[in-house]
């Protein structure tokens, strides 16, 4: 089977759920691009003190990467009580002592993914220390992703002080070498976004010829995405890679309702597909949700399955297909039949349907996939 290269961007706890679906398939040559611009927390406190990038959620990845029977993976993940390390996670404490002894964060991760044993390789995006900054919709600047995390007003738009940091080395040429390009799961804004305002970044991805996947988150997060749907997310996403980039929306299809989380302000994000097509993209919707005792989270296997299959059936095609192609009228009928009624058909036939969307391109006739 040829090997598939997928390109994860993100952070929180969104990219680890897809890299965790996806690592260790022998087929998949797996590579996640994280963001460095977390000013909270551990990450936040090691930034402060020792000048280095936001560290979080690249041990997230990292660990992620290695797979879950790794012991190493779980040391990393252990956090602190007491003391004055209280509240750090060690694999941050082991990233800054990496740093410190080679100089360079760089040989830090790759000292860590030897230690770990990645099946996968792992990039900040930026090694420079930039500070994210949003303008709200009444006019008021807040600078620092924890900051605007807690406010409360509509985000207008977002930035990186200094403006387009340089990248991490190795970040545009896994973007450029990629079969598909995976954006989210994860805050829209202060996880998703923040890579893309990185020099360089989004002029890789709009030169790709990798199929563009995005994740939609499953509940809208207050003072960050509220009243979002499907299509806002993508509106969004498109807004800041300056065209219509996004090939396919995956799209959660179950119920995700937590009172925890409607009394937070948090609702399901909404599936909007008829608006999500009208914007270029084709929806996927599929069944994402799990519970982690009271949190909602992806499912990490089929998150991943979900993923692989629109790569290994679309990838390749899309390489060597025109961007739009003729479809025969007869030919659009039997793929409505097969896919756009939201049944359950054989697995079979939602497969067949799935390449024939993917090698098509199949955005005019209005049907979404659903697996």
């Amino acid at each position: 089977m040829n090997t598939v290269r997928i390109v994860g961007i993100g952070g929180g706890t969104g990219l680890p759920a897809l890299l965790a679906g996806l690592v260790g398939n022998a087929s998949v040559e797996l590579s996640a691009i994280v963001s460095a611009t977390d000013n909270g927390g551990s990450s936040g406190r090691l930034r402060e003190d020792f000048g280095i990038p936001a560290i979080g959620d690249l041990r997230n990845c990292l660990v992620a990467l290695s797979g879950s029977h790794a012991i190493l993976g779980d040391l990393f993940q252990h956090r602190f009580c007491g003391g004055n390390v209280d509240g750090h996670a060690l694999g941050n404490l082991i990233m800054t002592a990496l740093y410190q002894r080679t100089g360079s964060l760089r040989q830090a991760i790759e000292t860590a993914s030897r230690l770990l044993s990645l099946n996968g390789r792992a990039f900040l995006a930026t090694e420079a220390p930039a500070t994210l900054c949003a303008v709200l919709q009444n006019g008021t600047i807040v600078r620092g992703e924890s900051q605007i995390t807690a406010s409360t007003g509509r985000i207008e738009r977002v930035w990186l002080d200094p403006h387009n940091p340089l990248a991490s080395s190795g970040v545009l040429e896994a973007i450029q070498s990629a079969d598909a390009i995976v954006l989210g799961p994860g805050s829209l804004y202060t996880s998703v976004i923040p890579n893309l305002l990185v020099a360089g970044v989004v002029e890789a991805i709009r030169r790709s010829n990798a199929i563009k996947i995005l994740i939609c988150n499953l509940m809208t997060q207050p003072g960050e995405t509220d009243g979002f749907s499907a299509s806002d997310h993508l509106r969004v996403v498109n807004t800041y890679l300056l065209q219509t980039a996004i090939d396919f929306c995956v799209v959660n299809s179950s119920a995700a309702l937590s009172e925890n989380y409607r009394q937070a302000g948090s609702e399901p994000v909404r599936s909007d597909v008829q608006q999500v097509r009208a914007l270029g993209a084709i929806p996927i919707e599929a069944d994402l949700v799990t519970t982690q005792g009271e949190r909602i989270r992806h499912h990490a296997g089929r998150l991943g399955s979900v993923v692989l299959t629109t790569a290994r059936r679309y990838a390749r095609q899309f390489r060597t297909c025109p961007t739009a192609a003729a479809i025969p009228a007869e030919t659009a009928g039997i793929i409505a039949m097969i896919a756009g009624d939201g049944s359950q058909p054989h697995s079979g036939l939602r497969e067949a349907a799935l390449l024939l969307y993917s090698f098509y391109k199949f955005k005019p006739y209005g049907h979404s996939i659903s697996v």
